[in-house]
C-alpha cells in the first residue's frame, strides 16, 4: 500500500533502513546531486550502509561537492542486497532512466521524496511537497526531524540544492522558509563566494561554443509572447557538447522583454529531443509538458520526445501559443 505525503513514514523508513541505495534523476542538476549527497552522507553517519548513484554522470559543475566521488554512475550489479531505495527529485519513474528504474520491480522498499507534482503514487512511502523550493529543503527538514547532525559537508550540499533550484533565490518558489533554512546552513561555515564561483561563474569553453551555435536560431513569435532557441545533434557533435553545456540556453529567450513563455529544444541523441519550458507569468508550463509526457513546475517544466526536431518544435510552439 502506497503512503502518500507521509512525512513521519519517511522518517520511520530512514530509521529502519540498513542497506540503502539513493538516486536522483537523469541529467542531474544541483538539487538532484546535492540531495543525494546530503541524505547519503547523513545516513552513513548513523552507521548505515549507503550506495549513492546517478542515472547519468555528474556534471563537471558539481565536481566540487563534498562526497561527490562516492556517487556511482548507473546501477550497481549487486542490487539484491539493498532493502530500501530512496528516490529523490523524481516526479515519475521514467526520470530514473531505464536502468535505475528496474529497482522499482525488485523486492525493495521504495521511498519517494520530491517537490514536483506527482498525481500517480508509485512508491511504498512518499513525501511530496510542491511548496518546497527544492527537494533539498525536504531533506533538511528530515535531518532535523531525525536528529541526524548536519556537518559542513552536508550543509554545502543542501545549500547547493536550494541556491540552484531557486535560480540564486530569484524564482517564485523562494519562500521565507527557504531563507530560514539557508540562514541555518550558513552557520556551519559555508564559503558562499567560492560556491557561487563554482556554480555560476566558472564555465567550460563548450558553454560558449554551444551559445554561438544556438543564438542564430533564437526566434520570437509575432505576438511577442513566446520565444525559443534550439540546438540540433549535428551542432552538438561538432562541439562535443554534453547536456550540461546546454542547460543555460533557455535563459536567452526567457530574458526577452515581453516574453511570457520560453522554450529550448536540444537533441540529446539523434531523433531524441529534450524540451525545456519556462514561464515568466501566470502560464502553467507544467500542463504543456505533461501533455507531451513530461512534467515539472508551473514556471519550469520539461519533456523528452522522439522524432524530428523541426516537427516537434512546431507541435510544442503551437501548444504553448494556445495557452499564452
Amino acid at each position: 500500500m502506497s503512503r502518500m505525503n507521509d512525512f513521519k513514514a519517511v522518517v520511520q523508513a530512514m530509521d529502519a533502513a540498513q542497506n540503502i541505495i539513493i538516486s536522483g534523476h537523469m541529467m542531474p542538476d544541483g538539487d538532484s546531486i546535492g540531495s543525494t549527497l546530503a541524505l547519503g552522507l547523513a545516513l552513513q553517519k548513523t552507521g548505515k550502509k549507503v550506495t549513492m548513484i546517478s542515472p547519468d554522470a555528474v556534471p563537471l559543475t558539481y565536481s566540487f561537492l563534498p562526497g561527490v566521488n562516492k556517487i556511482e554512475h548507473g546501477l550497481p550489479v549487486n542490487t539484491i542486497q539493498y532493502d530500501t531505495f530512496f528516490m529523490l527529485d523524481c516526479s515519475v519513474p521514467d526520470r530514473l532512466g531505464d536502468q535505475v528504474k528496474t529497482l522499482l520491480n525488485q523486492n525493495i522498499k521504495v521511498v519517494n521524496i520530491d517537490h514536483h507534482n506527482n498525481v500517480i503514487p508509485f512508491a511504498n512511502v512518499s513525501y511530496i511537497d510542491n511548496q518546497a523550493a527544492a527537494t533539498g529543503e525536504i531533506i533538511y527538514d528530515l535531518l532535523i526531524a531525525t536528529g541526524i547532525e548536519i556537518d559542513l559537508a552536508i550543509a554545502v550540499n543542501l545549500y547547493t540544492t536550494m541556491v540552484t533550484d531557486t535560480g540564486s533565490f530569484q524564482y517564485e518558489a523562494t519562500t521565507p522558509a527557504t531563507h530560514r533554512r539557508v540562514a541555518a546552513l550558513l552557520e556551519y561555515g559555508i564559503n558562499v563566494p567560492e560556491i557561487s564561483k563554482r556554480l555560476f561563474l566558472e564555465k567550460p569553453l563548450e558553454v560558449f561554443q554551444v551559445l554561438q551555435k544556438a543564438l542564430p536560431t533564437l526566434t520570437q513569435s509575432a505576438c511577442g509572447k513566446v520565444a525559443w532557441i534550439s540546438l540540433n545533434w549535428a551542432s552538438r557533435q561538432s562541439i562535443g557538447a554534453k547536456d550540461e553545456h546546454t542547460e543555460e540556453l533557455v535563459n536567452y529567450p526567457r530574458s526577452i522583454k515581453g516574453v511570457a513563455v520560453a522554450l529550448m529544444f536540444r537533441e540529446s541523441a539523434p531523433g531524441i529531443v529534450k524540451i525545456s519550458l519556462r514561464s515568466n507569468n501566470s502560464v502553467d508550463v507544467s500542463k504543456v509538458a505533461t501533455a507531451f509526457g513530461g512534467g515539472g513546475h508551473k514556471r519550469a517544466a520539461g519533456c523528452l520526445i522522439k522524432g524530428n526536431i523541426e516537427k516537434i518544435k512546431e507541435q510544442l510552439i503551437e501548444a504553448v501559443m494556445e495557452v499564452v
